[in-house]
């Protein structure tokens, strides 16, 4: 799994050298700061879309031609995978997912976050809520009409991170005491 891990981060690194060299018909660059604020904010987004169990607005932060390596999942190619995955997801009524970067890079029309998630959902063969920690490696493309979409999306659990949801705690009732 590292070994993988590794070769994508290298192609990823390869791409964007690349891709920040090359100007497919002479346009000015992307302002590397503006870029960075536009992904945090679909970032931000991207976690609202989950709390609202929006499928579309999830599916929506990808590139039609966008592949996504869900953690713990068989990875889903193409809008259309990215979307039924999504669906299915959602329906687990404890899913609770939340992304938040470490560091965003930009380099002409490609750009990367890279960070962390916190994830909540039922275990299919306990039945358990269980959670998990991890990261992920999201790459992003700028598409012809200027926003950015992710192209790219490598998500991986933290070993030893995956853990039942402990029980809550039973309300308990406050005594009652007489003064007088």
């Amino acid at each position: 799994m590292r070994k993988s891990i590794t070769i994508a981060t290298a192609c990823l690194a390869a791409g964007l050298t690349l891709g920040g060299c090359h100007k497919s018909d002479g346009a000015k660059a992307s302002d590397p700061d503006s870029v960075k604020q536009a992904i945090k904010a679909d970032e931000a987004k991207w976690n609202k879309d989950v709390k609202a169990k929006d499928t579309e607005g999830l599916a929506g932060h990808y590139a039609d031609d966008a592949f996504f390596v869900p953690p713990g999942a068989s990875p889903a190619d193409g809008s259309t995978e990215i979307r039924q995955f999504y669906a299915n997801a959602l329906t687990d009524p404890a899913i609770d997912v939340t992304i938040a970067s470490d560091k965003v890079d930009v380099a002409g029309d490609l750009a990367y976050s890279r960070g962390h998630f916190s994830e909540k959902f039922t275990d299919k063969k306990s039945g358990k809520v269980m959670t998990s920690t991890g990261t992920y490696l999201a790459v992003y493309k700028k598409q012809d009409d200027g926003t950015w979409k992710i192209v790219a999306d490598y998500a991986a659990v933290d070993p030893d991170s995956v853990k039942p949801v402990p029980p809550e705690k039973p309300a308990t009732r406050a005594k009652m005491t007489s003064f007088g």
